[in-house]
Parts: C-alpha cells; structure tokens; sequence
C-alpha cells in the first residue's frame, strides 16, 4: 500500500489536477494507493476541490482543519496518520500540493525503497536536477541551508535536506514516532523538512536521492514561505539538533527488531 500524504493550503486550482494526476500514475501501474489530504485551514475552495475529486473515483480521504498552523503542524499530522494507518511493508510519500512535483517520480522512489532504503529523496542537486521558476534568491538560500545541513549532520546518500518531496518506508516512521513522540516535528515552519530529516539520521536511515524537475513556474499565486522567519527557524533547527542528546542505542535496537529494520 502507498500513501501519499499532502499538506494543502489555497492550492484549489491545481490540488483537482494533481489528484487526478497521482490516481492516473499510480492506478495505471496496478499499485494500491490512498491520498491523505490534510487541509490546513484554507480560505479558498480546496476542501470542495478534494471531496469533488473523492466522488470522481480517486482514493482520497480529506483531513480538515479549520486554522492555519502552518507546514510543520501539517506535515506532523500526516507523517504521524499514515505511521498509525499504514502497515510496515507501506511506504509513505510526502510531496507538496502546489504542482510543482511530478507524481511520476513516485514510481523511481518505489523501486529504491524496494531495493531497500528507508528514504528515498527527490532531490535538487543530482546530475540530472532541473529547476524552473524559482528565484536566484531563492536558490542561493536553499544551496546555502542545504550545505550546511550537509557539513553538520551528514547523512550518506543526502544532500537535499530541506525539500519536502520524498518517500519513507512505514516502518522507519513507526520507528521515528515511537523514539520521538510528539517531539518528532517541533518546527512548525518550512524548516520542519530538515528538522525530521536531521531527527530520522539518528535511527542510521539508508538513504538515496532520486533526479527532482521542480516546476516552480507552475505554482500558482505568490510564494507561502517568509524568507527571513524560515533563514531565523532554520538556525533555530540547527542548533537544537547540533546539541540534542541523542538516542539511546539500546531503546533504538529494541525498537528495530520489533520494526522488523
């Protein structure tokens, strides 16, 4: 089973398409899918495109919240439904709602947690990476917090830490809930990405990147994230994790055999 979780706020011109979209790449291809919609508060017509698009034949479950809390709040619901609702042989992806991520590069991330990795990421800084849309500024910030990230708390096979276009086995979730509980995403800003990356590394995750075409030039209406509150959280991020204790190595070891890692 895939789950496909999308934290959703004013994406109700394009989260219809995408739907339909993640229903025509996966369905097609015989795998068994369900899309867990977690609005986070909108104020335009995206709970009415969501339900609309479930009456259509696409396996979608909405998740409404009234109030915007932001993406940390979001993607922690998510990553804790599908951890509870999932099986250890799922797998859950994780991408944005916004139509700048191409559901086909699910398919690429599948064959890699089949191969046996616990995160596969759809990444910016491959061979074959390609951007569209974003601004110089923009790019300069990301390789910035990305190579930072990447000197601190390396992680073999990562080097894109901050975007939120990736698939994780379920049981290395399950894993993460039961080490972290509530304290697995404490960031409710776009920092979170790299928060929970930098929070599964201490579980000795097998990771891999996958080549990411981000189509920020189909982003519809201006950008959500304020630079200057996500430069500030991301430093918060980084120096919580840089003197974090750490994991207890034999609660961990207990937990992988029960997890079956």
């Amino acid at each position: 089973m895939i789950w496909i979780g999308l934290p959703a706020y004013n994406e109700a011109h394009r989260i219809k398409s995408l739907l339909k979209d993640i229903h025509n790449s996966l369905g097609n291809k015989g795998n068994t899918y369900k899309i867990v919609v977690y609005n986070d508060g909108s104020s335009d017509n995206t709970v009415a495109e969501v339900l609309s698009t479930a009456n259509e034949g696409v396996n979608v479950q909405l998740i409404d919240n009234k109030d915007n809390k932001g993406l940390g709040r979001a993607l922690s619901h998510l990553i804790g439904y599908c951890a509870d609702a999932s099986s250890l042989d799922d797998t859950v992806i994780i991408m944005d709602a916004d139509a700048t991520h191409n559901p086909e590069h699910i398919n690429r991330m599948l064959g890699y947690i089949k191969d046996g990795f616990d995160v596969v990421i759809a990444s910016r800084y491959t061979t074959y990476s390609r951007t569209r849309g974003l601004s110089l500024r923009r790019q300069f910030l990301s390789n910035t917090a990305n190579r930072l990230f990447k000197l601190l708390f390396p992680i073999k096979g990562a080097r894109d830490y901050t975007c939120s276009y990736r698939a994780y086995t379920a049981k290395i979730l399950k894993l993460a809930k039961d080490i972290y509980a509530d304290a697995l995403i404490e960031e409710y800003g776009f920092a979170c990405m790299a928060e929970l990356l930098v929070k599964l590394r201490s579980l000795n995750i097998i990771t891999c990147e996958v080549p990411l075409i981000l189509r920020y030039d189909k982003k519809s209406g201006p950008t959500k994230m304020n630079v200057l509150s996500t430069i500030i959280k991301t430093l918060k991020v980084i120096l919580k994790a840089w003197f974090s204790p750490g994991v207890a190595r034999g609660r961990l070891e207990e937990l992988k055999k029960k997890y079956r890692i």
